[in-house]
């Protein structure tokens, strides 16, 4: 039995694990086996998302981290800058009952919607994120910010059109 909490500091070193662990995924592309090997969030990153209680996990019986997501507010509402789901716990609905729970908090705190950044053609990004409801953004619909973190990831070495936001209407 999974339960539901927001991170914590002690919680760090598991957390990157977990990044890591859902990366390995990426191996059965050849374009993409890099990310497999990708450092992921830094510890800092996650201790910032943490001290703003924007990082969320679900944890097993043994306090064993199955998965996590990291939120940050954006002008348009809230935004998945991350969502992991450690191997071994992966098609296991870890990352849709995490998506429900920021989608439910974002609500409750009158956020109008919920965005991502993921890959196109890659079978558990973007079709995923479909079937829970959200729908791809067209580039004319992309504000600054959105603007701003397809431009980052870009630079952080990811092709140019690999990439899409995507969006769920909240309110």
């Amino acid at each position: 039995m999974l339960s539901l909490r927001l991170a914590q500091q002690s919680d760090i070193q598991q957390l990157i694990e977990v990044e890591r662990s859902a990366g390995q995924l990426f191996l059965q592309l050849a374009e993409l086996q890099f990310i497999a090997d990708d450092e992921g969030m830094s510890p800092q990153q996650h201790a910032d998302f943490i001290a703003q209680q924007r990082e969320w996990l679900m944890v097993d019986a043994d306090g064993q981290v199955a998965g996590f997501i990291a939120v940050q507010s954006l002008l348009h509402g809230w935004h998945i800058a991350e969502l992991s789901v450690a191997a071994n716990w992966q098609r296991q609905g870890v990352g849709k009952k995490l998506i429900a729970e920021v989608m439910s908090l974002a609500r409750q705190q009158g956020a109008p919607r919920l965005t991502l950044t993921t890959f196109v053609n890659v079978p558990w990004n973007a079709p995923y994120y479909q079937r829970l409801g959200f729908r791809r953004l067209s580039a004319h619909q992309l504000d600054a910010q959105l603007q701003g973190l397809l431009a980052e990831e870009i630079k952080q070495g990811l092709a140019a059109g690999s990439r899409c936001v995507m969006e769920f209407t909240l309110l």
